[in-house]
């Protein structure tokens, strides 16, 4: 089906978040929107998903008019939307998760739900995108990437005519990434018309047809994919040539005689960290590079006292250091960015000003001091370049990268002596990565020590002095140096 917007408009308070908007999603096609944190992609999305109404603008499905009023009337109009954020709730199995919205569908006598049946069709609908994931699988111990597969089985489960998927695989390793690129173009090839939003370019230009660049929340054109260069596409999107020369240069002299903030000594935690011995040295970036489960989160959750040592001992400043909880890691000066932000790196509902301080309130004496607030938040505001209309907005009328942006500066409000960063710039644009890169060499000139844990191959390549490969739980490689080392020479020693 042809999904048509014309002048759709969309505003969150004082911020501008759609302006005029006009797409076209053809049918058979893969329509990929593009631009920076607050371009209005998501706004796009979501009121073309019925997840929110425009506040003004037209919407037509086949030529029919179509407004939907909610996610629930647009699927049944054949237009399944995933979000962005994770939205899977963790007290149901991966079969309902999956049939949520159409348990009904699967009820018996009663109401009495037919389990197997139910699971029977989950499971077809994660084996149709590719992924490894049982359908009796614990859901508590699925990881972020596991959890996103699910929502984009419950959005084919529906059999939608018209699939809208927004940063989709932003959670995803470079497997699974694949496997759903492929899904996509299976799909097409079936006639199914598919909305994508997506960061990567390379996921972009790989599998699109069509392209809409946004910028400031406006249209600024429309062309077929095949016509346009990545830093093309880069300029348009930021206003300049971005592509080049967007990792800072490393810090000169190098780290290796610095004191660690860090040491790892036979440390093993939870199921996936069998055993690891590493140091984080003031004044770099170790960075961490493994499938899901290959113990980076694991290490992670041990530091900051989210789970037990199983066994081995941790040293800050050469001090033994003992993770009770993350309260105790964050006042030893240990900064912690999760990689679901949504869930475990903010409250969504509290301002941005409340986030940036909540970490490490500023007082006059016993009291918190609100001026002192302020002027911190409107500090790291400015350094970070978070867009907002306000310090007092609330975070949940924010970009997905700007509340990114949010997580990192309530990190370094605390001045830490250690920051643990995972997927920093996971559904971050060109132009604020490159911000953020900065930013974390700017820190680290001035003895930051930074534990980085990324999928992203070109960025742990690009940003870290040092890298750790982890498979199944142990330490298999380590790179002295990237220099001259491509993608291919670490995922080589990862799977």
């Amino acid at each position: 089906m042809t999904l048509v917007g014309v002048g759709l408009n969309k505003r969150f308070g004082q911020t501008v978040a759609a302006k005029d908007i006009p797409i076209t999603l053809r049918t058979g096609t893969v329509h990929a929107i593009v631009g920076e944190n607050g371009a209005g992609k998501s706004t796009t999305l979501r009121m073309l998903g019925g997840a929110i109404r425009p506040d003004s603008g037209e919407m037509t499905l086949d030529g029919l008019p179509y407004a939907p009023h909610s996610n629930f009337d647009a699927t049944h109009r054949g237009v399944a939307l995933v979000h962005q954020e994770i939205t899977i709730n963790r007290s149901l199995t991966v079969a309902e998760n999956i049939f949520i919205g159409d348990l009904r569908r699967h009820a018996g006598p009663f109401g009495v739900l037919k389990r197997k049946q139910i699971a029977v069709a989950a499971q077809r609908s994660l084996d149709q995108i590719g992924v490894k994931i049982s359908v009796n699988a614990n859901i508590s111990r699925l990881n972020l990437g596991e959890l996103k597969c699910i929502e984009i089985a419950r959005a084919i489960s529906s059999n939608p005519n018209t699939l809208l998927l927004d940063e989709a695989t932003a959670y995803l390793d470079h497997r699974e990434v694949d496997a759903v690129l492929n899904v996509m173009q299976e799909l097409k090839s079936k006639g199914m018309t598919i909305g994508f939003v997506s960061h990567h370019l390379s996921e972009v230009l790989a599998v699109a047809d069509d392209l809409t660049i946004l910028k400031d929340g406006q249209f600024v054109c429309s062309c077929s994919a095949a016509s346009i260069e990545a830093n093309e596409i880069h300029r348009l999107m930021v206003g300049r040539d971005v592509l080049h020369g967007i990792y800072p240069p490393r810090s000169l002299p190098p780290a290796s005689a610095a004191a660690p903030a860090l040491r790892a000594k036979k440390v093993a935690v939870g199921r996936e960290l069998k055993e690891i011995n590493l140091e984080v040295r003031h004044g770099e970036i170790l960075g961490l590079a493994g499938l899901k489960g290959a113990g980076a989160e694991a290490l992670f959750a041990g530091i900051v006292g989210d789970e037990p040592l199983r066994h081995g001992h941790l040293q800050i400043e050469g001090k033994d250091y003992y993770p009770s909880n993350p309260r105790a890691a964050w006042q030893n000066g240990i900064a912690h960015l999760p990689g679901d932000r949504g869930n475990e790196g903010l409250i969504v509902s509290f301002s941005v000003l409340d986030n940036l301080v909540m970490a490490r309130p500023p007082a006059v004496g016993p009291f918190f001091s609100l001026a002192r607030a302020r002027a911190m938040s409107n500090k790291l505001i400015k350094l970070i370049g978070i867009r907002t209309s306000s310090a007092a907005a609330p975070c949940s009328s924010l970009s997905g990268g700007n509340m990114q942006k949010v997580v990192l500066g309530k990190c370094l409000a605390i001045v830490p002596g250690l920051l643990l960063l995972n997927n920093p710039t996971r559904g971050v644009d060109i132009g604020a990565r490159e911000e953020i890169y900065r930013i974390m060499r700017q820190k680290t000139s001035e003895g930051l020590a930074i534990l980085l844990s990324s999928e992203d191959m070109p960025e742990l390549i690009g940003v870290a002095d040092r890298l750790v490969v982890l498979r199944r739980g142990v330490v298999v490689h380590e790179f002295d140096s990237l220099e001259n080392v491509e993608e291919h020479d670490i995922v080589q020693h990862m799977i």
